[in-house]
């Protein structure tokens, strides 16, 4: 039985439709893997009293018809003063007003949590995964 040529067409159209609605997913996801990597591992480098930085942490992802970008922030008064002054250490246990403590707290805690090594392995990982 014949194909005609409107029908080859068609399908040709709704699998070039197909291939873009898994490209878009594929991207999200990834992004999403992204900002999930980055997220675990400034939580490493983030100053902790009563926790109320880790838990203020947003995170977001947008799509339009032809990019997909996404947002990673924490939500606090004092959250960028922390991420940008490099003129601060954590406080010593014996100092802190709140039951929570991390030794490892660092100013750019958000910036590194994106370029430790580790982050950057974990990446690399996710982009083999969706094949970006």
């Amino acid at each position: 039985m014949p194909i005609d040529k409107s029908s080859v067409n068609k399908l040709r159209s709704n699998m070039s439709q197909i291939f873009t609605d898994i490209d878009k997913k594929k991207s999200k996801q990834f992004v999403t893997a992204v900002l999930t990597i980055g997220w675990n591992e400034s939580k490493e480098y983030a100053p902790v009293e009563y926790s109320t930085l880790v838990n203020s942490v947003r995170m977001e992802v947008d799509q339009t018809s032809s990019l997909v970008t996404g947002e990673l922030s924490y939500n606090t008064k004092y959250a960028a003063y922390l991420e940008n002054n490099e003129n601060w250490k954590p406080k010593p246990v014996t100092e802190k007003a709140g039951p929570a403590w991390n030794p490892n707290a660092t100013p750019h805690y958000l910036q590194k949590g994106f370029e430790s090594s580790q982050s950057k392995t974990a990446i690399k990982k996710a982009q083999d995964i969706f094949r970006i």
